[in-house]
This record gives C-alpha cells, sequence and structure tokens, in this order.
C-alpha cells in the first residue's frame, strides 16, 4: 500500500503540470461506515452468528469435559479394550471440536465479507459520485493513516460523501 502511494505520490507532479490543476479530497472511510444502517445492521447479524458458535462451542466443550471426567474417574478400573475405545472417542471429540473453531472462524469471515461489499460497493459509487460532481482529481481515504501529511486546506470531502449516502 506505502509502495503505491509513493508512485502516486511521484506522479502527481507530471498530473499537474499535464492537467494545470489539481484538486484533491480526503475523507475517513471508518466514519462513513461505522454511521450507516447497513454497516449496523451487519455487525448485529455477525455478532448473532458469533452467539450460536459459541454457544454450540460451549456444549461440545462441556460434552468433552463430561466424558473426560467419567473417564478419569474409572480409568484405573476399565478394562485395556474399553479404556482404548473411550480414549479414542475423547480424541476425536477434541478433534471436532477444534475443527468446529476453525469452520465457525472461517463461516463468520466468509459472512462479514460476504455482509461488507455491499457496503464498500455503495461508499465507493458516492466517491465516483462526489469525485465527478465536484472535480476532484483524486479522493484520498486516511482511515489507515497511510498520508502522512494532509493539509488543514485539503478539501474534506467526508460531509458530501454523506450527503451522497443520505447520512446525517
Amino acid at each position: 500500500m506505502k509502495k503505491i502511494i509513493i508512485a502516486l505520490l511521484m506522479c502527481l507532479p507530471f498530473t499537474v503540470m499535464a492537467q494545470g490543476s489539481l484538486k484533491v479530497g480526503v475523507f475517513n472511510s471508518q466514519e462513513v461506515i461505522t454511521i450507516m444502517p447497513e454497516y449496523n445492521a451487519a455487525m448485529t447479524e455477525l455478532e448473532n452468528m458469533n452467539l450460536k458458535y459459541q454457544t454450540e462451542a460451549k456444549k461440545l466443550q462441556e460434552e468433552f469435559e463430561k466424558k473426560y471426567q467419567e473417564y478419569t474417574s474409572t480409568a484405573e478400573t476399565l478394562d485395556a479394550a474399553i479404556r482404548q475405545y473411550k480414549e479414542t472417542e475423547l480424541a476425536r471429540l477434541q478433534q471436532s471440536i477444534q475443527e468446529f473453531a476453525v469452520n465457525a472462524e472461517n463461516n463468520i469471515k466468509k459472512k462479514q465479507q460476504e455482509l461488507m461489499l455491499p457496503i464498500v460497493t455503495k461508499i465507493n459509487q458516492a466517491i465516483k459520485k462526489v469525485g465527478d460532481e465536484n472535480n476532484f482529481t483524486y479522493i484520498i481515504d486516511n482511515a489507515a493513516n497511510q498520508v502522512p501529511y494532509v493539509s488543514p486546506n485539503a478539501d474534506n470531502v467526508l460531509p458530501l460523501i454523506k450527503k451522497a449516502l443520505n447520512l446525517q
């Protein structure tokens, strides 16, 4: 990302000479995203999904602990074949719990990407609209603090983007 910004900054003087004027706008995408109703709905959906996975993981863990306690309390009195079976069962259950956790994490990440895609697309459309309507050469998102300096005189396009998205 830094290389792209450096390359962009190196090309700016040539662009200015070719066009004669340069109009740059800045905004913070995180400020936009967090006030969008779609974002709040997406976060609620993700939290509910996460809660369901946590509840199921807790049930699996409780089942494992119950079986483990049963095993430890009777292990010395069990026949070798039964003991081996119980140990294998515990190992399978532990592996199942680990696989469940990995699958849950992957499913949550996939759902997050799925829910965020239309939000990001909507923001990008608003940025394009603001850029076109206000003749900006560049609109830079400074949410990640990748731009080391932004002049106080720079055009903050956040209010224009909010307006384009019908946000207050």
